[in-house]
């Protein structure tokens, strides 16, 4: 599976992680189906996890599609979380940040980051949680 995820209901937060070439196709319904599952409770914080993925397979559209999916999604709900993307490459990072001005006007704070230490603390996850990342980065 390209995009694989992980609850971390004690801290409120979701990790996506993105595995080697994920088409526009599947990041789109990957992320479609997950956010109308009326089961997710959409508060959680999101880390999206960018290390172990090739985001030559991403076009601007496929981002701006997904952003305007999720405004929808968000519509109807007082949930203001935060989305933290990790990207350590040059071409996953500014994606990441093509998105982020995307996001400008979401109902959600959108950062990037090239540190997962970074990423989790502006996240206000506990340290342990880079265990799990790594950890979860292995399976």
């Amino acid at each position: 599976m390209p995009i694989t995820y992980q609850l971390k209901h004690d801290v409120k937060l979701v990790i996506f992680a993105h595995l080697g070439a994920v088409p526009d196709d599947e990041f789109l319904s990957f992320y479609k189906s997950f956010y109308e599952d009326t089961h997710f409770d959409k508060s959680f914080n999101v880390l999206i996890d960018l290390r172990q993925t090739e985001s030559s397979a991403r076009s601007p559209s496929a981002l701006q599609e997904t952003v305007d999916f999720m405004r929808r999604q968000f519509l109807n709900t007082s949930a203001r979380p935060k989305v933290a993307v990790l990207a350590l490459g040059d071409l996953s990072f500014g994606l990441a940040r093509m998105c982020e001005v995307f996001s400008d006007a979401a109902p959600w704070k959108f950062e990037v980051f090239r540190s997962a230490g970074a990423a989790l603390a502006w996240l206000g996850a506990a340290e342990n949680l880079m265990d799990d990342l790594d950890q979860f980065e292995r399976e």
